[in-house]
Parts: structure tokens; sequence; C-alpha cells
């Protein structure tokens, strides 16, 4: 039943596509600075996988956080129009400092959209709902529609931003830039539209009537329909052994992981980071848990309890599936040929150099270049990789919907917890097919070298390939810490500084020779530079960290003058500024009085880069040459192209399902909140796919893959076991 006020198009309120073009707007600022941050913390700021993991874990953990306060704060004070007007605008914001690069507007953008999305997100989702009344058959298609604003922009945003990111002398701050624009005309469409977004008054009492002539699951209550509201609060549970109990059950698991998480972290049992998420993340969600169950009795209470139980099967598919930013996106980017109509040309041992500012083609030229090149294929911009995914839903959305009208009429329906648990499958069966991928790029690449340089050691863990021991480093620290720590470093440094792994343990060194050094599949150019930088002399290192620190706080002018000098005391041995990428106006050298000059202000990307200038001559030969051999054995970009696809059939399972379903089964009062606790599924998944990518690159990517799937597996099986129960405690909602 449409409300008067409400102008209808295509058969739905006008305000639903107002709200389809903001969300497809909102996700095209969202997935495309998400498609470009690890690699920009990676490539761009020199950080190790970790680090970059590390920050990346947060950001995407968080913005599924926050909704719980902006639904809160949407529910009882804002209403869901100025929470979104309010959290769009510091979107905008934050994308918008996403195009400096200071490490600290870096952090503050961050903070900006942390906080944006959780005014933005669960009142956009509440508010398409409320469109409609309870019993209007036409919801679940809105929420389709809605869903395909949403991959629209998914889809649009990684080919765009980038393209400038690796197409435009702006590099990775051209994308951002594109998708602050993004957000803003998001933020017009919605102020512009307001007038027909219009929302029906609430109706307590009244659920989805199941659609006549449907045929009931085989799974589903004897009840022929959803019970409304005022029914289900009369009506008995459908497991009382676990409903009447589950507010004390779940306070009582708040409480311990409350107080149980700083225990086991001040016990060392727990790292920091994961006692605060599993101490507030998980402990507060659970006290939230039981407040609102609290408040509610019998069927109305399953009905919640459904919505929590899938909610925790639903956060491992989440790990996974939030890999796509993470791991694979690295692995996209420096494993898979992204050539696509020609063959790959050999890599350049030598870094890029950055544009002179005086040849620089306008803005205009610069777009048209980037958009130029990303039709040629040659090579296909990482980013796009994650345009996959939306793309296949475009496609293969029709057919799942037509899926789920055709297999009822078949006497086949799937519960909404059988689609989920077969999303899970897909999504391990996904991950399983990345180990044969790994397999086919595990080749071996080997070369001669003499002797392991200073900072560089084996480690007896295991044997490796021809009986050698893999190598473990020194790190070189960053320009802060070189600061604090100055000194920390000697010819010979303690034993335990010499473990950090790369390349996922495959490097190793000896043999029967003692003089061979092996790689296993395709070396990065990160992981090259992480071990050329640990074989710095003490000396150099020193030097190239007083000189950085000396430009501290200035800027760099036009024409070039000169901001800081050096005095080496010892020439490095095969010292070479060319593999520093700078250019010669900028960074320069004069031997005969071993002066090192820069007239640029030395951010730490830029120290660690200088570092490479004074590596050890023989290291950096040896590891050039299997960072060109084993460049060969990079893999078909049909590997990642499969694995979205399976990723896909995945998520049409499971995430268009979860959304439409927190609407038909939350109670009225509590619905903006309990769509902020189902988006905390995309909370802990994101933080747990942030803990697994600070392993990429220290284990094996095989056996990355692996862990995934098997588990993957397994929670699909328990929601299999559990799922007739959970139908039943839906009482009829389908």
């Amino acid at each position: 039943m449409a409300n008067g006020r409400q102008h209808q198009f295509l058969g739905h309120p006008r305000g639903l596509f107002i709200l389809f073009f903001t969300e497809m707007w909102e996700r095209f600022s969202y997935y495309g600075m998400r498609a470009l941050l690890m690699l920009y913390m990676v490539n761009y700021f020199k950080w190790t996988q970790e680090e970059a993991s590390n920050v990346y874990k947060w950001y995407t953990s968080l913005v599924y956080l926050t909704p719980l306060l902006g639904g809160f704060l949407a529910d009882r004070y804002l209403g869901n129009k100025w929470a979104i007007v309010i959290g769009a605008s510091l979107m905008a914001a934050g994308h918008f400092c996403m195009a400096f690069e200071a490490h600290s507007i870096f952090f503050l953008a961050l903070v900006l959209l942390i906080l944006g999305n959780g005014f933005f997100k669960p009142n956009m989702s509440t508010q398409v709902g409320r469109l409609y009344s309870r019993e209007d058959p036409r919801r679940d298609a809105a929420y389709t529609i809605f869903y395909m604003g949403i991959n629209l922009g998914a889809f649009l945003a990684p080919i765009l931003c980038g393209a400038l990111a690796e197409g435009t002398k702006w590099s990775y701050h051209a994308g951002f830039t594109l998708a602050g624009i993004g957000m803003v005309l998001g933020l017009v469409t919605y102020l512009i539209g307001l007038p027909w977004v219009n929302e029906m008054p609430d109706e307590p009492g009244t659920l989805e009537a199941q659609p006549a002539g449907a045929k009931a699951s085989v799974e589903a209550p004897r009840a022929a329909h959803a019970m409304t509201e005022t029914e289900a609060v009369t009506t008995p549970s459908a497991l009382p052994w676990l409903s009447n109990p589950a507010p004390v059950l779940l306070g009582a698991i708040g409480m311990l992981a409350l107080v149980g998480a700083p225990l086991a972290w001040l016990g060392g049992r727990l790292p920091g980071d994961s006692a605060l998420v599993l101490s507030l993340g998980g402990g507060g969600s659970a006290l939230l848990a039981a407040w609102i169950t609290a408040q509610i009795k019998l069927a109305v209470r399953d009905r919640v309890l459904v919505i929590i139980l899938l909610g925790v099967f639903t956060t491992f598919f989440w790990a996974a599936f939030e890999q796509a930013g993470n791991a694979m996106n690295v692995f996209a980017d420096k494993t898979t040929d992204r050539y696509v109509l020609s063959p790959a040309p050999e890599p350049d041992i030598y870094p890029p150099l950055p544009k002179e500012a005086g040849a620089s083609a306008g803005v205009l030229t610069e777009i048209g270049n980037a958009f130029r090149q990303l039709v040629k294929f040659d090579p296909f911009p990482t980013a796009s990789f994650q345009s996959i995914n939306p793309l296949a839903i475009f496609l293969l959305a029709p057919l799942f919907a037509w899926l789920w009208v055709w297999l009822p009429r078949r006497g086949v329906v799937l519960s909404i917890p059988m689609k989920m648990a077969i999303g899970i499958f897909l999504q391990g069966l996904a991950f399983a097919l990345m180990i044969w991928a790994v397999r086919a790029e595990s080749q071996p690449s080997q070369t001669t070298l003499a002797r392991l340089p200073a900072g560089v050691a084996t480690q007896a863990v295991e044997e490796g390939p021809g009986g050698g021991l893999r190598v473990v480093f020194r790190d070189a620290p960053d320009l802060d810490r070189a600061a604090r720590d100055a000194g920390i470093f000697t010819a010979d440094p303690p034993a335990e500084a010499l473990n950090t792994v790369v390349h996922g343990g495959r490097i190793w060194y000896g043999g029967a020779d003692r003089t061979t050094l092996r790689i296993t599949g395709v070396l990065s150019d990160t992981d090259r530079d992480r071990l050329l930088r640990a074989t710095v002399r003490p000396d150099f290192l020193a030097a190239i960290r007083d000189l950085a620190l000396e430009t501290r706080g200035q800027s760099a002018s036009t024409p070039r003058v000169p901001l800081a000098t050096v005095v080496l005391p010892e020439i490095p041995p095969g010292f070479e500024l060319r593999f520093a990428g700078f250019l010669p106006s900028d960074v320069y050298f004069d031997e005969e009085t071993r002066t090192l000059t820069t007239a640029i202000p030395l951010a730490d990307r830029d120290y660690k880069m200088l570092l490479l200038a004074g590596a050890d001559p023989e290291m950096r030969a040896a590891l050039n040459q299997l960072y060109v051999v084993s460049a060969k054995f990079k893999v078909s970009a049909l590997w990642l192209v499969w694995f979205y696809i399976l990723c896909t059939l995945g998520e049409l399972c499971l995430s268009p399902v979860g959304l439409s379903m927190v609407s038909k089964l939350a109670p009225v009062r509590f619905q903006t909140m309990l769509m902020g606790m189902w988006l905390l599924t995309s909370f802990f998944g994101n933080y747990v796919a942030g803990l697994a990518g600070e392993k990429w690159g220290s284990i094996d990517p095989g056996q990355y893959f692996l862990t995934i799937a098997i588990v993957l597996v397994i929670v699909s099986a328990a929601c299999f076991l559990v799922a007739r129960r959970l139908v039943a405690m839906m009482h009829g909602v389908r």
C-alpha cells in the first residue's frame, strides 16, 4: 500500500531511486578509495604488509562499528535524513583529505570516513524499508534495486580511480580525489531529491505477509504466513530452552569478553588490539544484544536471536570476502600478469622516476592519457580487478532472482539459513581455487651468491629446495624509529633482529655448493627492497637518517634549491642513486667530496628509497636477477576472474538476503539498532580479514588460502546443520 504523499516511478516510490543514486555515489567513493588503500600504503608509503594491513584492518572494521552509534543517534535524536546528510558531508571531507600525502592528514581522513560511514550506512539501509508499509510485497524488490545501486558504484569506482592512480602524475592522490568527487555528487543527489523521500509511518504489529500462492518451505513451521509482530508477542517460542535464558547467556558472554580479554592481554596471551576488539566490540555487542532481548519475549525474541546467530556465521563469510582489498589486492598487484592483449615486458630493476614539474601535461591531458591507457588493457590497473565482483552481480543477480522463484515451483524452497550456508561454502570454494593458482606460480628460480651480507642470515627451521636454509633478515627501521633509536644497529645485529620473513618464507640460501640463493614463485619489488634495505651499512643508514630529519618542516621550491646536505663517512660499495628513484634535480651526489644533497623534503618513503642506493651490491645483483627471472611465473588474470565470480555467487546467496531478513525480523522499535548490529558482522569480519592479511607474505600463500578454505567449509557445514531450527524460530518469515 503506497502512501498518498509518495509519487511512483516504475512501480516504486520515487524516493527509492533518489536513495539508489545516493548510495551508488557513496559506494563509488568507498570502493574507489578501498581499491587503492592497501596499494597506496604498500607501494607509495613503503609500509610493510603487516603495517599496512593493520591500518587497513582498523579502517575497514570501524566503518562497520560506528553504524551502531549512528543508528542510535538517528533513532533517538537526528532522524534518518539528518544523519545521512551529516555522514555524507564527513565522508566527502575525508576523501579529499586523502589527496594529501602527510601521514597526519592521512589518518585524519580515515577518522572522518569512519565517522561518516557510521551516520550514513545504517540509515540508508533502514530508509529504503521505510518507504514501504510493512506488508508491502514490493519491499524485497526494492532492496534488490538498492543493492544494484551499491554494485553500480562499486563497479565503476575501481576502474576509474585505478586508472587515475596508475596513469597520472598525481598517482594515488588523483584516485582519492575522484572518490571525493563521487561522494559530493551523492550528497547533492540526496539533498535535491529529499522532497521525494517520504517514509511511511510506523505500523507496529504488521510484518510482511507471505505472498499469495507461495509454497511453504519444507523446513518452515506449520504457519502459512509470517505472523505480525502483535501475533509474535503472544506466540510461544519455537525453542524455549534457548530463547528463555538468552538475555542471561548473552549478558554472561558480554561480561566474559569485556573482562576476560584485558586479562588475557595482561597475561601475554592476546595482542592489545585484539583484546580491545574482543572486549569492547565483542563484549559491548553481546551486552547490547542481551539488553534488546530482555525487552522482548516469545516469538519476537526468537526472531531477534535468528539475526544474532546468523550474524555469527556471516562474520566468517565477510572475513574471507574482505580479503579482496587486502591480500588479494596485493596478489593481483605483485603476482598476476596484468597484460591482456600483449606479452608482459621484462620488469625494470630501477624504480620509475617522477615526472618533472615543468614537463607535466595539463589536467585534462593527464586524465585523457590515463583512460587511453586503460582501454588498451596493457597493463590492466590493479584496482580494476575489484570491479569483477560487482560486474558479476549485474550479470548474475537476475539469474538468482529467477532461480529463487523457479525452485519453489519445483518443490525446492531454500530457507534464508540454507542460502547463507551455500554462500559461505561457495566462498570457501573460491579460496580452494586459489591453491591451484599458487601451485602454478610456485616455480623455482636461483642464482649464485658468494655470501650473505650483514643484516641477512639463514634460519634452520626447515630445509628448503636443494638443502638450503630459509633466509631471514633484520628489517630496516622507518624514519621515526631510526630517529628515536639512533645507533641501535651495529655491524653485528642481535640474533633476535634477524627473524623477519618475506615472500612467504620461500627464499633459501645454501645447498650443496653453499653459494646458491633460491626462491619459489614471483619475487615482488617490495620484498626485494625490504631485503636490500637490511644490507645497508649502519654508518650509511645513520647518514641518510640525519639527512631526512634535517628536511622536516621544509618545503621544496621551483627551481630546486638545496635543503640539506650530508657528507658520507665512506661511499658504500656499489653506491648508485638510480636505485633510489629520484630526479637528478631533487637528490644528487658529489663523489669527490662524498656530499649527498637533497632539494626536496625527505619523507619516510623517500628515506627508505634512498637506503636502496647504498645496499650491498652483490645481494642487489642477485635479487634483481631473481626479480626479473621469476616475473615470467606471474599467473593468468583468469585465476582472479574465476575467484571473484565464485565470491559473487556466495555473496548473492547471503548479502541481499541478510539485509531483507533484518528488516523483516527486527521489531519496529529496535529496527535501526538491529540493522547496525547486522553490520557488526562486517566489523568483525573485516577485523579478522586484517589479522589474516598481516600474515600475508610471512607464510606460504598456498597454506594461507588452504586455511581460509577449510575454515569456511566447516562453518558452512555448521550452518547447514542448524538451518531447520533457525527456520522454526523465524515464525513464517521467508
